[in-house]
């Protein structure tokens, strides 16, 4: 059976990511499509990104899915990645609230960032990963399906797997002096009223955050992207994810500060 030409199905991705438009769910058009060949997909679409330059240029990764009912709801059995571009890259000081105009519909997520403090080319494990990182900032992640129809795990990861943007803080910590794990992260919208939307341990993600990091560099390896110094880690969703409705939010990530951005 020959192999499915995809290239129509790029380009419209291509020009619907660019634009914020939905782009077509690619198991609409191969309903059978694997998660390899999906991944296969993500890395021509991010070269098309690339060598296009409105999206920017690769800034790091992030890993999705990180929780098993999400993953079950996907059809998936482990989280998936995603490439970060610097032009979805916002950083917010903590003391005013950010401003942010999202041109399509976004999803808020808590995350922890951890920046990579030299390159990567072989696998690492949840012990050697402290030493690898510079710096480690609390993050919100801006993320956006922006597909025509409910995704599968393959829509996802064909598509970049949500990824859109992030808010990152100018306050960064050494790792090595931190209890990661231990960080109690909430996220509040404080306008137009006070509502809690979540509270949760830092190490609820993949059973502690560093099993986190380290599953997310070696699929990143896996998949053949470069991990430089400097690229930024997003290690999954700590807690539910939100929609990003019109208002202003205040997510508190305990010693590593508050982060207030408004939609």
């Amino acid at each position: 059976m020959s192999k499915p030409d995809h290239q129509a199905w790029l380009d419209n991705a291509l020009q619907g990511v660019l634009a914020g438009e939905p782009v077509e769910n690619i198991s609409a058009v191969q309903p059978d499509i694997a998660t390899d060949e999906a991944y296969a997909l993500q890395r021509q679409l991010i070269d098309m990104l690339v060598s296009h330059g409105g999206w920017g240029r690769i800034c790091g990764y992030k890993a999705a899915l990180t929780a098993e009912p999400a993953q079950q709801a996907m059809g998936v059995h482990e989280p998936v990645i995603g490439v970060l571009f610097d032009n979805g890259a916002h950083t917010a000081n903590g003391q005013t609230a950010l401003a942010i105009t999202p041109d399509r519909p976004v999803l808020l997520e808590t995350e922890l960032g951890f920046t990579l403090g030299q390159n990567i080319n072989s696998p690492v494990t949840p012990d050697s990963v402290t030493d690898l990182m510079s710096t480690c900032q609390a993050m919100i992640e801006l993320a956006s399906p922006n597909l025509q129809q409910r995704p599968a795990g393959v829509d996802l990861v064909s598509t970049n797997s949500a990824s859109y943007g992030f808010i990152q803080s100018a306050f960064t910590a050494d790792p090595k002096t931190l209890e990661v794990d231990q960080l109690e992260v909430s996220l509040s919208r404080v306008a137009p009223e006070q509502e809690t939307l979540h509270s949760f341990p830092a190490g609820t993600v993949m059973g502690g955050q560093y099993q986190a990091l380290a599953w997310l560099i070696n699929t990143v390896l896996a998949q053949e992207y470069p991990l430089e110094a400097g690229h930024v880690l997003m290690t999954g969703s700590i807690g539910s994810m939100h929609p990003g409705t019109p208002g202003e939010y205040l997510a508190d990530f305990g010693v590593l500060g508050q982060l207030g951005f408004k939609l």
